[in-house]
């Protein structure tokens, strides 16, 4: 919500029409300033009841459990750890929201970071296999050079928890006439049809519920509030032989 309506002060059907209109946008407003500060302030206040929680689960772990209960804190740790995860990405979407407020944008060579950012996954993660393709080098925006490494990591993290194992990652850089595309393609399960509008919303996946790690669906949202950033979009589709997905960022190139 931008700017607010000034309550008209004539008397008739008119008059009590934008009032009424005034009144609604007031209490949208709020309820929208509520919606934006609320993952925050949760993080916030769940913070200092969490560190109690682990904090005893460790000191009992340390006193000594029966083998029968020491199922059960291990249970209790693993519950834990994933209300962690979950209030780590939590305030993390909230500060990327607020500091790409202050974020100055610079020329910057998209390729070279792309690169970088490659050769580090492939040294972080030696079980998994990345194959970069750059058509075109350099490739310039005007943008944020941490932003686009933080928006590759997302997407890269994303591909890992679902590509099969012993196939690449495939991570492409290519531009057509003056827009800068950006590809990480993987093998593995297909997008359902009804998921590939919304898959960049907040806190939506479509990982399985028991999955090993708790993923809120912050991952992708964040890549869609940088490419938006940019002046760009993001789109996921399915390959077209039908082997897994690729995730398509659609930047504007600058001088």
């Amino acid at each position: 919500v931008i700017h607010s309506i000034e309550k008209p002060k004539a008397r008739d059907e008119l008059g009590d029409l934008g009032r009424n209109f005034a009144d609604m946008l007031e209490r949208l407003t709020q309820y929208t300033r509520y919606l934006e500060t609320m993952s925050g302030k949760l993080s916030h206040e769940l913070r200092t009841p969490l560190t109690v929680v682990k904090s005893s689960l460790e000191n009992l772990e340390i006193t000594g459990v029966e083998s029968v209960s020491q199922v059960y804190l291990e249970r209790a740790k693993d519950g834990v750890q994933r209300l962690g995860h979950i209030l780590t990405g939590m305030s993390e979407a909230t500060r990327l929201e607020q500091s790409l407020q202050r974020c100055e944008k610079e020329p910057i060579d998209v390729s070279a970071i792309i690169q970088s950012c490659v050769d580090g996954y492939r040294s972080a993660y030696p079980k998994n296999k990345f194959e970069l393709i750059i058509q075109t080098s350099p490739i310039r925006i005007i943008g944020v050079p941490e932003l686009l490494a933080q928006l590759l990591d997302k997407l890269v993290n994303n591909a890992m928890s679902f590509t099969l194992t012993d196939h690449p990652i495939i991570v492409s850089l290519a531009a057509q006439n003056d827009t800068l595309l950006l590809t990480v393609s993987n093998t593995g399960p297909l997008l359902p049809d009804t998921m590939q509008k919304h898959l960049f919303d907040s806190m939506v996946s479509v990982r399985q519920a028991k999955s090993e790690t708790t993923h809120l669906g912050l991952g992708l949202f964040i890549v869609k509030l940088i490419s938006e950033f940019h002046g760009g979009h993001v789109k996921a589709i399915n390959r077209k032989d039908h082997s897994g997905v690729e995730i398509i960022v659609s930047l504007p190139i600058g001088n």
